[in-house]
């Protein structure tokens, strides 16, 4: 039976978008035994299977069978084996690759398997947040990631970095690797200008400016945040709201990012001011919500440091001493500078005393 859609649809192996339609049980590529599908995106679906050849247990990543996505993933198989093949014993937090084939016209990534991610470790505390301790444990690995991709022989930003594609190596161990390259590109190899999770979306991205590995030191702030309060630090229903939400709490971008950003007038009404002089004020919203002063809005109270932690919640518990917090905050807001030439690298912020605790 060939009707034109089964014609359409990859001769009946695909949905309608394109992605394949996973079957419990089959083989591929005469090798990895297809148990369950284990995640989905705009990319295509992440299997569990088991390799034959080897006897063990493996991640493959289906990619969707369009061009655009297939041209992407040979990129992000590119990237992965550029990181994998560094002498550098920090390419142990990357995700391993550990080859490629085609399947019924989709292209397969083949990863070793790892464990949940940190948004189901949230979900698993109710959103409430883990410990500093283990905050800290985490932040430490991703910055000593970040400072792995900023080499230059590997010059890589990640786009996308956000606590799903963090993945915990065991369920019972603190150790963690970074996936999902799909995203990602060398600097000076930009691809995208829509980049990054917009909960993690650095303000020069937004704001339509040149960006390079520093955003991923902005989305992992966001992360740390988030860790330990368990709710998204910047929570923007659209663009238009993440900046606002962003300003509530750090204050209005410099002048000069916003003279010469491509978007500001998305955001910001210009108005003379004096003379000669110009001044940016915050459009107000069309959805008709309301935000606080510039900088009201206190990172300090969001974490609690006087106040015994998120919502009070850690007062008296061993490690979240007022001192312990206020580590915490300077680190932060040292990944959270709003202009990204004065954001913290990931070799300072490994020197920071947040870890010496």
């Amino acid at each position: 039976m060939t009707s034109a859609a089964t014609t359409l649809n990859n001769d009946g192996y695909d949905d309608e978008n394109h992605d394949y339609i996973v079957m419990h049980g089959e083989k591929w590529d005469d090798r990895y035994e297809v148990d369950s599908l284990i995640g989905k995106g705009s990319f295509g679906q992440v299997v569990r299977a088991y390799d034959t050849l080897l006897n063990e247990q493996v991640a493959v990543k289906i990619i969707k069978n369009k061009k655009t996505f297939t041209s992407q993933a040979y990129i992000e198989i590119e990237l992965l084996k550029l990181m994998n093949n560094q002498n550098s014993e920090l390419k142990r937090l990357i995700v391993k690759l550990k080859r490629n084939f085609i399947w019924k016209q989709h292209l397969c990534l083949v990863f070793e398997l790892l464990s949940f991610n940190l948004y189901d470790l949230l979900r698993n505390t109710n959103f409430m947040g883990v410990s500093i301790n283990l905050t800290s444990k985490f932040i430490y690995q991703l910055c000593h990631a970040l400072s792995f991709l900023s080499q230059p022989q590997v010059s890589i930003i990640h786009c996308d970095l956000k606590p799903e594609n963090v993945l915990l190596c065991n369920p019972k161990r603190s150790a963690v690797k970074v996936v999902d390259f799909g995203s990602s590109c060398q600097v000076g190899k930009m691809i995208y200008q829509y980049i990054q999770s917009r909960f993690y979306r650095s303000p020069e991205v937004l704001l339509g400016l040149p960006y390079d590995t520093s955003i991923d030191m902005w989305s992992l702030g966001c992360i740390m945040v988030e860790l330990h309060t368990g709710k998204p630090l910047f929570a923007g229903s659209n663009e238009f709201d993440q900046l606002m939400k962003i300003i509530e709490v750090l204050g209005l971008p410099p002048t000069q990012m916003l003279d010469s950003a491509s978007k500001t007038k998305k955001f910001f009404d210009v108005l003379p001011y004096g003379k000669t002089g110009i001044i940016y004020v915050p459009k107000k919203s069309k959805d008709g919500l309301q935000y606080q002063s510039p900088g009201q809005l206190l990172l300090s109270e969001i974490l609690g440091v006087f106040t015994g932690g998120p919502e009070g919640r850690r007062q008296g518990e061993l490690g979240h001493s007022v001192e312990d917090y206020l580590h915490f905050l300077d680190l932060v807001l040292k990944m959270l500078q709003l202009n990204p030439k004065n954001r913290i690298k990931p070799d300072e912020a490994l020197q920071h005393q947040f870890f010496k605790r």
